[in-house]
């Protein structure tokens, strides 16, 4: 993917983590397995960004979103709750994201259908679910 498509979806997930009903707050800083820090009163989380664009599948004729999950040049490895808190999917064209805490997500690559990122309230409700599974790491 190109830089420009990637910093297009790290821009259009700040603003999704910024219109959340709790008054999330951002700071853009790109750094490896890092994209955003968001921040709520004295609480932080890390997050890293994957964006897609619709495209069509080789397999179908349906068209889809398709994130790689893996990190690193060589080998590919899974998200680690120890470097960041927080898988955003960013689906360029709908200007929509979905996010999951890092231990979640469980695939090296994960598709959707071409009406996933339509669903009212997906961006909060999955917020408040990484959210929760983030705190109870903490305990």
């Amino acid at each position: 993917m190109s830089t420009a498509r990637g910093l297009i979806g790290e821009f259009i997930t700040c603003a999704a983590i910024m219109s959340l009903s709790q008054g999330w707050r951002v700071i853009h800083c790109p750094q490896d397995q890092i994209d955003i820090i968001a921040f709520l009163d004295k609480d932080f989380v890390r997050v890293q960004v994957k964006a897609s664009s619709l495209r069509a599948n080789k397999s179908s004729r349906t068209p889809g979103y398709h994130f790689q999950n893996g990190s690193g040049s060589t080998k590919k490895t899974l998200p680690d709750a120890s470097k960041q808190d927080i898988i955003a999917h960013c689906f360029l064209d709908a200007r929509r994201c979905v996010f999951y805490a890092a231990e979640s997500v469980n695939q090296y690559s994960q598709r959707y259908p071409q009406a996933f990122p339509l669903q009212p309230d997906m961006e909060q409700e999955s917020w408040d679910e990484a959210i929760s599974i983030i705190n109870a790491r903490q305990l």
